[in-house]
C-alpha cells in the first residue's frame, strides 16, 4: 500500500491499466485454454462412442456364429483410428470374445464394466478413458465392445492452442500498453496540473495562478474549470477583504487618536478638577474644624451642622483620591516588576489593625505570593480589595480576613475572602463600575469607585477579577494576571 500510496497518478494508472488488463487477459487465456481441453475431450469420447457403434454392429454376425476369428479382425481396423489403444469384444454372460491390441506392450485389464440396465458410459483411468458399449440384435443383447483411447493426442493438441493463445495474450498486452501509454496523458496531464496549481495556492497564498483546461469537454474539463471559477471567487473575496481591512485599519487609527486625545483631556480635566477642588474644600475643612473647636456658644443644631460640614468635606476628599486613583489606573504607565503581593498585604494589614480602634480581627496573609506586574498599581488593587473586606467586616464582633492564592494549570489565581456583609449575586455584575454599590450609605460609607479602579488595573494588566458571595455570608474577589512567576 505504501507503494502505491507514494506514486503519481500517471503511475499509478499505469499499473492499474497493467493489473486489470493482465489480469483480464489471463483469465481469458485460461478460460479458452479449459474450454478447449473440455471441447478436444469430449470431442474423443464422441468419436470413441462411434467407433464402438460401428464394431459392434460389424460384430454381431461373428457373436452370433460364434465367429471369433472374424470379430478379431474386425478389431484390427482401429488400427485407422491411433487414439485407440486397445479394445475387447465379451460374450453376453461376461466372458472374453475378441481382444484388440495396437502393440504388444499394451495390457488390457477391465477394472470398469457396465452395470445392468447400462447401455453405455465411460470412466477416466489417468491419461486413458475407458468406454464400454452394449451391442443389440433384434433386441437382445448378444455382447459388450470396450475401447480404451489414450488422452496423450489431445493434451499435444491442447498445447499447441496453448502456445498459440499465449502468444496471443502477449500481443493483446502489448497493445494494451501501448493504447494505456498513449491515452493516460489525456487523463492524468489534467489532474497533475490541477494538483501543481493547488500546491501553489497553499504554499503560496497566489490566487491569480489558473489551471490549464484541457480542449475536451468532459468531467475533467469540468473539474478544472470549477477550480479555476473557484480560484476567481476567492481572489476577489481578498481583494474585498484587503480593500475592508485596509479601511478598517485606517478608522482604528483615526479612532485610537480620537480616543487618545479624548484621554489626555480627560486626565487633564481629572488632575484639574482635583487640584481645583482641594483649595476650596481645605478652606471649607478648615473652618470647619475651627467652628467645631469654638462651638461654646453654639446649640446642638449648629454643633451638628457643623459635623455634617466635616463629613461631607472628608467624603469630598475621598472621592477626589479615588477620582485621581481611577484616572491613574487607566493612564499610568505600566512597569512590570517581580513583586511580593504577600509582603504589600501584610502592609495593608498593619495599617489597618493601627487604625483599629480595639476591633476583633484576624489577618490570615499567604506567604510567597509574587506576581510580575506594576507595583504601585497592585499597591491599589489590595489596598481597595483590603480596605472593602475591612469595611463590610466592621459590624462583626470577630471578623477574619484572608489574602491567598491557588496555583491552577491556567496561572496562579489570586483571593481576598471576608466573612462580613457579603453581596447578592444577581448584582454581581454591578461591583466593578464606577458609583454603583450595593449598600446604603448608612449601612457602609464609600464612594462606589475602589472596585472600579482594581477593575482597570487588572484589566490593564491582561488579566481578570471576579467575585463570588452571598448576603451575611462574606464575599471572596479573585484576580488573575499574566506572566506569573512562582
Amino acid at each position: 500500500m505504501r507503494i502505491w500510496s507514494s506514486q503519481s497518478i500517471s503511475d499509478k494508472f499505469m499499473r492499474m491499466t497493467i493489473l486489470v488488463s493482465g489480469v483480464a487477459l489471463l483469465l481469458a487465456y485460461l478460460s479458452f485454454l479449459v474450454y478447449d481441453l473440455y471441447s478436444l475431450r469430449q470431442e474423443l469420447i464422441s468419436s470413441m462412442a462411434t467407433e464402438a457403434n460401428i464394431m459392434g454392429a460389424n460384430t454381431i454376425t461373428a457373436l452370433l456364429f460364434d465367429d471369433k476369428q472374424a470379430a478379431e479382425n474386425t478389431l484390427s481396423a482401429l488400427r485407422n483410428a491411433p487414439q485407440v489403444r486397445s479394445a475387447m469384444i465379451l460374450r453376453p454372460d461376461g466372458s472374453e470374445f475378441a481382444r484388440y491390441l495396437r502393440t504388444t506392450s499394451i495390457q488390457f485389464e477391465l477394472t470398469n464394466r457396465l452395470a445392468p440396465g447400462e447401455t453405455q458410459r465411460y470412466w477416466t483411468q489417468g491419461r486413458y478413458i475407458l468406454l464400454g458399449s452394449r451391442i443389440w440384435f433384434q433386441g437382445g443383447q448378444v455382447g459388450t465392445v470396450y475401447l480404451v483411447a489414450e488422452t496423450g493426442d489431445v493434451a499435444r493438441r491442447a498445447g499447441r492452442f496453448g502456445l498459440i493463445s499465449a502468444g496471443m495474450l502477449i500481443i493483446c498486452f502489448a497493445i494494451a500498453l501501448l493504447a494505456t501509454s498513449a491515452v493516460r496523458h489525456l487523463v492524468t496531464d489534467p489532474l497533475t496540473g490541477l494538483a501543481k496549481t493547488a500546491q501553489i495556492v497553499t504554499r503560496e497564498r497566489d490566487y491569480s495562478v489558473r489551471a490549464k483546461i484541457p480542449p475536451s469537454s468532459d468531467e475533467l474539463s469540468f473539474l478544472v474549470q470549477s477550480f479555476n471559477e473557484m480560484l476567481e471567487q476567492i481572489q476577489a473575496r481578498d481583494r474585498a477583504l484587503e480593500a475592508t481591512r485596509s479601511d478598517l485599519e485606517r478608522r482604528v487609527e483615526e479612532r485610537t487618536a480620537e480616543l487618545s486625545a479624548a484621554n489626555k483631556e480627560l486626565e487633564a480635566f481629572s488632575y484639574s478638577v482635583a487640584h481645583d477642588l482641594r483649595g476650596p474644600l481645605q478652606h471649607i475643612n478648615n473652618i470647619g474644624f475651627l467652628l467645631h473647636h469654638s462651638s461654646e456658644g453654639l446649640n446642638q443644631d449648629g454643633r451638628m451642622l457643623i459635623n455634617r460640614l466635616l463629613e461631607g468635606a472628608s467624603r469630598m476628599s475621598g472621592l477626589i483620591d479615588d477620582l485621581l486613583n481611577l484616572s491613574r489606573a487607566s493612564s499610568h504607565p505600566l512597569h512590570r516588576t517581580l513583586i511580593d503581593l504577600s509582603h504589600i498585604a501584610d502592609a495593608i494589614a498593619s495599617r489597618l489593625q493601627a487604625d483599629s480602634k480595639g476591633r476583633d480581627v484576624r489577618f490570615v496573609i499567604a506567604k510567597g505570593a509574587r506576581i510580575f506586574a506594576d507595583d504601585g498599581l497592585m499597591q491599589v488593587v489590595l489596598d481597595n480589595l483590603l480596605g472593602n473586606a475591612w469595611k463590610y467586616t466592621s459590624r462583626l464582633e470577630s471578623a477574619e480576613i484572608e489574602f491567598g492564592y491557588i496555583e491552577e494549570e491556567s496561572g496562579t489565581v489570586y483571593f481576598v475572602r471576608d466573612n462580613g456583609a457579603g453581596f447578592n449575586p444577581r448584582y454581581a455584575d454591578r461591583l466593578f463600575r464606577p458609583f454603583q454599590r450595593l449598600h446604603s450609605q448608612s449601612e457602609f460609607t464609600g464612594t462606589g469607585v475602589g472596585l472600579a479602579t482594581a477593575y482597570r488595573i487588572i484589566t490593564r494588566h491582561g488579566g481578570k477579577i471576579w467575585a463570588k458571595g452571598n448576603v451575611d455570608q462574606g464575599a471572596t474577589f479573585f484576580f488573575t494576571a499574566p506572566y506569573t512567576e512562582a
